[in-house]
């Protein structure tokens, strides 16, 4: 599947479950698709979470519609009751649906669960609807950034729990 998913994606019921090895696939192409879709390349250094997911995050899940991986979101454990919010993709029939906000509370519930003191992220600036997301859910841009992205300027966000 790539960008240019087919329109009636957004007809099937959306699940969310924890990531699998079959997912690995699905997930690669969703986070490549959704790259180039933003005006992204993948870059090896930047992206070799995606050769083991498993043991690049403490979190992983996958969101399921028409039995294809549609969108994705991970937590990498930072230490210090900290993680960072990872690969927060949707497939763009699935946007302004629900879904992303139900993949972020799934993140966020599970670091509560797990004691978490904060959750960060960052994002490209150009990620405005991303941002209003993660505002939404009470993340606050804090000083800092991740490393640039092909250019872009990366902001970084933090939500205190």
């Amino acid at each position: 599947m790539n960008v240019d998913e087919p329109p009636d994606l957004e007809r099937f019921a959306v699940d969310i479950v924890p990531f699998e090895p079959q997912h690995a696939g699905g997930f690669a192409a969703l986070v490549v698709d959704t790259l180039r879709e933003f005006g992204f390349e993948p870059d090896p250094v930047l992206d070799q979470d995606l050769d083991d997911p498993v043991a690049a995050y403490a979190a992983l899940w996958i969101a399921i519609a028409g039995g294809e991986v549609a969108g994705s979101v991970a937590l990498r454990d930072l230490g210090g009751d900290v993680y960072q919010l990872k690969r927060m993709y949707l497939r763009s029939a699935l946007r302004s649906r629900g879904v992303g906000k139900r993949l972020l509370a799934t993140a966020l519930d599970w670091a509560r669960t797990n004691d978490a003191r904060a959750v960060t992220l960052d994002t490209a600036e150009r990620m405005v609807a991303a941002r209003r997301l993660y505002e939404s859910a009470g993340f606050v841009q804090v000083p800092g950034g991740g490393p640039p992205r092909q250019g872009q300027e990366r902001l970084l966000y933090e939500l205190r729990l």
